[in-house]
């Protein structure tokens, strides 16, 4: 298991869903407490308002977060056939 990816993964579909459920508050927040890193900084940027498209981002960023954490488990080998 990759540890790394499993990590990054669940931190990704945390910071989406906080993102999609709180939207512009969230990052008032964590811009207020000063835990901003450049992904937000660069949303922030953007002067993105709308709660719907900033729900859109955090849904994306949580479809991705589950892709890493898929891709983080332990596939079964398959036997080759000859």
């Amino acid at each position: 298991m990759n540890t790394g990816k499993l990590i990054a993964g669940i931190a990704m579909v945390a910071e989406g869903a906080a993102l999609a459920y709180y939207g512009s508050r969230y990052l008032d927040f964590m811009e207020r407490n000063g835990m901003m890193d450049l992904g937000k900084k660069l949303l922030r940027s953007t002067g993105i308002r709308s709660h719907k498209a900033l729900a859109v981002i955090g849904i994306t960023e949580v479809m991705l977060g589950a892709f890493l954490v898929n891709g983080a488990r332990p596939h079964p080998q398959r036997a080759i056939a000859a």
